[in-house]
């Protein structure tokens, strides 16, 4: 009998304790945490000492010292892009800059160059985007002459060894075939397309036809158009004494002569926003790749500071009304978001994204485009203004928080032209929203009734046909051969 009597007592007991301890935690309003959030105030952001000097042959040199460890970290922009690519030769920028590495320079191949840099755990690569190139690596301090010289052949006497040239077009035929494998990137790119235009340079892709066409002499040609000093920014960080490094940025880049560049004329976006609705078919999509939206501003422009706001409270972040209302409440997304993309010279994007199960497809459409309606209509809460502001001043601390991104940033704002106090000025600039301004930014940058519409993935599944939604039209991404 006591055995019984005990076995009750131990189940009334695990019985309770959940009960009590529910009493005691009440349920707490997760959808509501963020108004809770506070935010400490910033310490104002302090750019390091740094020296910027321009060579009497234009160069421009940026010096940050930095003795935290043995190392010297270097980079050369180069003002060129592919947007300056003959129309039918689109890929000769990327090849320029892939083998003005791969294909040696002064009195060194590329593979010698390889080993040099790999006996001494050095660094040396090259890139382009679209309006801007560059060359940069790093080296422990004590081989820094010897890679420093090996960086100014690469930048002053490249080889374009044909060899190197044919394995470059060998990778990019790869990335060709495999561009559609990935619904989220062919979402991007198709996109991009419908908003520049096919043709455009801003959105241009690469083809199997145009590789071809592209000669050694191309490349020659392309690097003696743009590989000049004076349309070069060079930075150096780490561990010398400026002074110091000056005389030998001197001594590998000072002979070299400035010549005038004639820049082709910058490609035109005039684009006007028109609702339409795209669909790219991809049978074997287990979910939808949408996108939505249209041209955005520069970075440049008077509200564009406003419009980082306007991004943070819409569609940017678990917090936003994107976050809250696709993901949180109706599960339709794990990752949705809205941005404006703003480039520092030319128009960038509105852009709003969701990936989303096929049955779901038509109404994460019409949810997305409803919460963009609806900012529009009436000024958000001080709740979400304060969130959106602090949650982008507070993560400006990582904007700064090395020496790469730090003189990386300076390099960049001299690139494009803007201040070089052009960080302070953005801080500065998000201080100042309110949400009068949000309202007036949204109605004259959100146009709702003008997004393009574009959907990856297999109709067959959708929740309603497309067309329900308005025009269809069907795109064809098929790689011509």
């Amino acid at each position: 009998m006591k055995r019984e009597l005990k076995k009750i007592k131990k189940g009334i007991i695990f019985l309770l304790v959940p009960v009590f301890l529910i009493g005691c935690f009440p349920k707490r309003d997760t959808t509501r945490d963020f108004q809770r959030l506070e935010f400490v105030e910033l310490e104002p952001i302090e750019v390091p000492e740094y020296t910027r000097r321009e060579l009497k042959n234009g160069m421009i040199v940026y010096l940050m010292e930095d003795r935290t460890l043995p190392l010297i970290h270097f980079k050369a922009l180069i003002k060129t892009g592919s947007i300056w690519d003959p129309q039918d030769k689109a890929g000769l920028c990327d090849i320029t800059f892939e083998v003005i590495r791969t294909g040696g320079g002064g009195q060194r191949t590329g593979n010698e160059i390889d080993m040099k840099l790999e006996r001494v755990g050095a660094q040396i690569e090259a890139g382009a985007d679209r309006d801007m190139g560059w060359v940069c690596g790093f080296s422990l301090k004590d081989n820094f002459n010897e890679i420093f010289s090996v960086f100014g052949d690469i930048l002053r006497n490249p080889l374009f060894d044909q060899a190197k040239i044919e394995l470059a077009k060998i990778k990019i035929r790869g990335l060709i075939a495999r561009r559609n494998d990935n619904i989220e990137e062919l979402a991007n790119r198709e996109f991009r397309r419908l908003i520049y235009g096919r043709d455009n340079p801003y959105a241009r892709i690469v083809e199997y036809k145009t590789i071809e066409k592209i000669t050694r002499n191309d490349l020659v040609l392309f690097y003696n158009n743009f590989f000049h000093p004076n349309n070069i920014v060079l930075g150096l960080w780490g561990d010398f004494e400026s002074e110091e490094m000056l005389k030998k940025v001197e001594s590998i880049f000072g002979d070299w002569e400035p010549r005038e560049i004639q820049f082709p004329e910058k490609p035109i976006i005039e684009q006007e926003p028109i609702a339409s609705f795209n669909l790219v078919i991809r049978k074997e999509a287990t979910q939808s790749a949408i996108r939505m939206g249209h041209l955005g501003i520069r970075r440049d422009h008077p509200d564009y500071f406003a419009s980082i706001v306007l991004s943070k409270i819409l569609g940017a972040g678990w917090h936003s009304r994107f976050g809250r209302r696709l993901r949180t409440e109706e599960g339709l997304a794990y990752e949705v978001w809205a941005w404006q993309t703003a480039e520092f010279d030319y128009p960038g994007l509105f852009i709003a994204t969701a990936q989303t199960s096929l049955g779901r497809t038509i109404e994460a459409i019409t949810l997305m485009k409803r919460e963009i309606e609806l900012i529009r209509q009436k000024e958000v809460s001080y709740e979400e203004l304060k969130v959106g502001k602090e949650s982008i001043l507070n993560a400006a601390v990582f904007w700064f928080d090395t020496k790469d991104e730090i003189i990386e940033r300076l390099m960049r704002y001299e690139y494009y032209g803007y201040p070089l106090d052009y960080i302070k000025r953005l801080i500065e600039g998000i201080k100042e929203v309110t949400k009068n301004d949000i309202l007036r930014v949204a109605r004259a940058h959100l146009k709702p009734d003008k997004l393009t519409i574009l959907v990856v993935g297999n109709p067959e599944f959708f929740d309603k046909p497309l067309s329900s939604l308005g025009e269809v039209r069907l795109l064809d991404i098929s790689i011509p051969q």
